[in-house]
């Protein structure tokens, strides 16, 4: 799968930005692009994979082409378990869906990854080969394709916020000052108390 920055996000995003929303539960919703991936137990012949097509539709193995643009992952589910219950004795239907994620950046191997909703921003970040800086902590932000810019908890799974296949997740270094704050703070404190001293000292002996 080609990496093509100008189809995407790609915009370099400023670091002082907001947290991105998240949510105490799944919040993606089904889009064109998704691959939909549907297992019933004991009926291999009818589990497989489904791509969602430009027009919001994917094809299901026994019930023909179905609406799900803007579905739930609950209500996908549901649906497919009542048209696979008219044919079906006791049908266990499973669906989870897997959606391309941008990385670029500071990272060691930029593109586009393939997630679904357990993926954690960590997680999407290792796909990508880990950060490719200095620093311990780089900075993890979502660029929506609107220029729109969060910063990304790491810990956070992928489908409790709002992201697209539009989108994409930017990987930025930490500033040499951000990394060494404490450092920097320390030193200035130290040439501060020095400066005074120094000023008593030429008070004292005029």
């Amino acid at each position: 799968l080609a990496f093509v920055p100008s189809a995407c996000a790609t915009r370099r995003p400023a670091t002082s930005i907001a947290a991105v929303p998240i949510s105490h539960t799944i919040v993606w919703k089904v889009a064109e692009g998704d691959l939909l991936r549907v297992r019933i137990y004991r009926e291999p012949d009818l589990s497989g994979e489904s791509p969602v097509t430009v027009g919001g539709t994917a094809f299901f193995a026994g019930v023909g082409r179905v609406s799900v643009e803007g579905l739930s992952l609950d209500s996908l589910q549901a649906d497919l378990s009542a048209r696979y219950a008219k044919f079906l004795v006791e049908a266990v239907v499973d669906v989870t869906v897997q959606r391309d994620i941008v990385v670029y950046g500071q990272v060691r191997t930029p593109g586009v990854f393939l997630v679904d909703p357990s993926t954690t921003v960590l997680g999407l970040l290792a796909k990508a080969g880990g950060a490719s800086g200095m620093g311990r902590s780089p900075l993890l932000m979502l660029v929506k394709a609107d220029g729109r810019q969060y910063r990304l908890p790491r810990e956070a799974r992928l489908s409790t916020m709002d992201i697209t296949r539009n989108d994409a997740v930017y990987v930025q270094e930490e500033s040499i000052w951000a990394r060494n704050q404490q450092t920097f703070g320390a030193v200035t404190l130290g040439v501060t108390l020095l400066t005074s001293i120094l000023g008593l000292i030429l008070i004292v002996t005029r």
